[in-house]
């Protein structure tokens, strides 16, 4: 979200503050190099500040915004402070990824946060399922916008070797088992032992299961900045994301954008959006080790498709760069106040 913000930041007419969590706090699962904020005007939380409400509502009185946005429901300081807000109250905007599945408790979320919902004006959802999940939480049409994330163009470089095949598949994300980890490396291991020529595996991130990432033709590389990205997507050839639960996943569209057709399970968000099989990748059912392993054949099988497949991909990608992103929160701030001034 770093380079979304900077890219609005970057706006004359739009005056921008952000309250994040910093990652070294205990609800960040990331390792991002503190300077990934640089160009925005911030205040970052550490972890013991994470819930602290005072804080946040003293941030906001202080800006003043016209528009505030929350990242959903799950901070308390963040909920509290709209529950705090006046009577001169700035337009509220809740951003959200949380796809609908269906689940009992999905169902209860419209009562359990009604405090909170009924105060929301607005809600910018990820993908499709997180449409799907507003509508049912009492949303209107009109009150959802898609968009909440986007994608930093500048990772699209690919320095010396584009369109050139590395017989390359990379995996970017958490090593954790809802990243579907155990599947992918399942999968890779059968697929090796069909191919005469197997490509091999790069694994960047790090995890509770980092352990596992090991094995003939498995490079694991741990976490990867994004400054460092485009070399990585320069010597790959796919992406691969197995996850069993993927919101939506940024890293989906950096790699599409970089020129990587992708593989991707039906749970992933971002693969609703970008994902065509056989035009600029391959959907694979959820948790199947054999259609994963056929997937990851059928590239290299086809390798005289890639170039095209790798052009398809960036054009799927392009309506979800940063720039794009920004022209849509922008349309929405002046939709909802024509104002200048706001917090995220």
């Amino acid at each position: 979200m770093a380079a979304c913000w900077r890219k609005l930041a970057q706006d004359p007419e739009i005056d921008l503050r952000v309250i994040a969590w910093a990652t070294n706090s205990s609800v960040s699962q990331s390792a991002f190099q503190p300077s990934i904020m640089d160009g925005v005007n911030c205040r970052l939380v550490n972890g013991d500040e994470s819930d602290n409400v005072d804080l946040v509502t003293s941030e906001v009185n202080a800006f003043r915004p016209d528009v505030l946005v929350i990242p959903g429901w799950m901070s308390k300081a963040y909920t509290s402070c709209v529950l705090k807000l006046g009577a001169n109250r700035p337009a509220v905007v809740m951003g959200m990824d949380t796809p609908w599945t269906g689940a009992p408790k999905q169902h209860l979320t419209r009562w359990r946060h009604y405090n909170l919902l009924k105060n929301i004006d607005h809600v910018v959802v990820a993908g499709e399922r997180s449409w799907q999940y507003a509508t049912r939480l009492g949303f209107a049409e009109h009150q959802i916008t898609r968009g909440v994330y986007g994608w930093d163009e500048s990772l699209a470089a690919r320095p010396g070797n584009d369109n050139k095949r590395q017989g390359n598949f990379v995996f970017v994300g958490r090593i954790a088992r809802e990243k579907g980890i155990k599947t992918l490396l399942e999968a890779y291991s059968n697929y090796r032992s069909q191919s005469a020529t197997p490509w091999t595996l790069t694994v960047c991130g790090t995890g509770p299961l980092s352990d596992l990432v090991q094995g003939e033709g498995i490079t694991p590389v741990g976490f990867i900045q994004p400054a460092d990205l485009p070399d990585v997507f320069s010597r790959a050839d796919v992406i691969v994301m197995p996850s069993y639960y993927e919101p939506w996943g940024v890293a989906l569209a950096e790699a599409m954008g970089a020129g990587l057709p992708a593989i991707a399970t039906e749970a992933c968000g971002a693969a609703i959006d970008l994902v065509r099989s056989y035009w600029n990748g391959v959907m694979v059912p959820t948790g199947s080790v054999t259609a994963l392993a056929n997937a990851l054949e059928w590239f290299d099988n086809n390798d005289t498709r890639l170039a095209k497949m790798a052009e398809n991909a960036r054009v799927a990608a392009e309506p979800f760069s940063t720039t794009n992103w920004a022209v849509r929160w922008k349309a929405l701030l002046n939709q909802l106040t024509i104002g200048k001034r706001v917090a995220a």
